[in-house]
């Protein structure tokens, strides 16, 4: 049987696909499970070290190489910095002030600030749709701030963490477009993964040192869940299905994340829905759409 053509989507893709929109939505909730009780940066020391031997072992197994060429080393550590270290570092942090179910809709501002980023960084053009994109983040953006600045027991440093890991990720994200690497995304996410377990090894044994323990039952699940389910399984089917679907079909996935995150925290965690959040959820998915999917074409 040949194999499928490029932009062919078959059964197994459309499940692949389902699988990483659920599982990278439903991530949110459980690291707030976790950092809520075990210490932030030990938890994610330990996903990044069980991803990376994850994907090291895929890259065995289908005899792929990880060696990166000396020419591109410091630009492989340059990329890790921005797409995994920053990233998961604001978002760890805002998960501890705020719910999960916000802290998903921040994050994925994300695209915005590519495109930002790729304007203010490498010259790209700013049309209509990405001026109006940027006026409905920054709207979600002063939604949900507004909401924690004007309740008492409101976070606002928090909605800071998780929007400076947002722009961090989109920073890395234009920078990761305009750069000329080699080494495959297996390579890269192997390598970014090993940089990150190392940068969050050195966090943790500088502040959490006193609150070591050996994680429960419960812990070592989530880690498992972030390690493998999260880092390897859904970034490995995510490269397979990527190159298959049309740009319109990948920023309508990416956009599904946020709503599953709010609305399985609400489940898991019995979070509350605000009206907020729906308005602010709103204006991000408007957001995403105007700069993931593409204009029509006029005939």
């Amino acid at each position: 049987m040949s194999a499928p053509k490029s932009g062919s989507i078959n059964g197994l893709d459309l499940l692949l696909i389902l699988t990483v929109t659920l599982s990278w939505g439903m991530n949110y909730p459980i690291m707030k499970y976790v950092v809520m009780q075990f210490p932030p940066t030990t938890f994610r020391t330990m996903t990044f070290i069980l991803g990376s031997i994850s994907i090291g072992l895929y890259a065995w197994l289908k005899k792929e190489s990880l060696v990166v060429p000396r020419g591109e080393r410091w630009l492989t550590f340059q990329l890790s910095l921005p797409n995994m270290v920053m990233w998961h570092l604001g978002l760890l942090f805002g998960l501890t002030l705020l719910n999960s179910g916000r802290t998903a809709i921040i994050g994925y501002t994300m695209p915005v600030w590519t495109l930002i980023a790729s304007v203010v960084f490498f010259s790209e053009k700013l049309n209509a749709r990405s001026v109006w994109a940027v006026l409905f983040c920054l709207t979600a953006t002063l939604l949900l701030a507004w909401h924690e600045l004007s309740h008492f027991a409101g976070q606002p440093l928090g909605l800071l963490y998780t929007l400076g890991a947002a722009i961090a990720w989109g920073i890395g994200n234009a920078m990761m477009k305009n750069s000329q690497l080699s080494i495959s995304s297996v390579a890269l996410t192997f390598w970014s993964l090993l940089c990150g377990a190392c940068v969050f090894l050195l966090f943790s044994l500088v502040f959490e040192t006193e609150r070591w323990r050996w994680p429960a039952w419960d812990e070592w699940l989530a880690v498992g869940y972030g390690g493998i389910v999260t880092f390897s399984v859904c970034y490995v089917a995510w490269f397979k299905v990527a190159r298959k679907l049309t740009p319109v079909a990948s920023g309508l996935s990416i956009m599904l994340v946020p709503v599953v995150g709010v609305f399985g925290s609400a489940l898991v965690l019995e979070e509350e829905i605000t009206r907020e959040d729906l308005m602010a959820l709103g204006f991000i998915l408007l957001a995403m759409a105007l700069v993931l999917v593409p204009a029509p074409r006029k005939s």
